[in-house]
């Protein structure tokens, strides 16, 4: 019996409650680093990152297969780490010409934190 339907949409590998272990692998996309996997009780379809030395990454639920084909990760870490810093502030980002608000606890806006500053976490 599988737990997909207790599951988040979006699971860290890091959390034991991660989905791979019971899942079959239907693709490896290695210019994503990740596989689109199927669940074999319920059919859930998992986008499932595989980060350095093989670690699980982010399992992201999938609606259907085309929805694997398009998607982007990047938007998805972005709203992560600023979920891990509490949300936004109201302060405005310290970055030249940038009015958008800051993660709370940076001086920087979502996009300049984490692509300019390489903020992951």
């Amino acid at each position: 019996m599988c737990n997909c339907a207790q599951l988040d949409t979006i699971v860290n590998g890091d959390d034991e409650k991660h989905p791979l272990g019971e899942l079959e692998e239907l693709e490896w996309a290695p210019e994503k680093w990740a596989t689109l996997n199927r669940c074999p009780d319920c059919g859930q379809l998992w986008h499932i990152d595989i980060a350095k030395a093989n670690d699980i990454g982010l399992c992201i639920k999938l609606k259907n297969e085309f929805e694997w084909a398009r998607l982007d990760v990047t938007q998805v870490r972005v709203q992560m780490m600023v979920n891990n810093h509490g949300g936004l502030s109201f302060d405005t980002c310290r970055w030249k010409k940038c009015r958008k608000n800051c993660v709370k606890g940076l001086a920087f806006c979502p996009e300049h934190a984490y692509f300019e500053m390489d903020i992951k976490a």
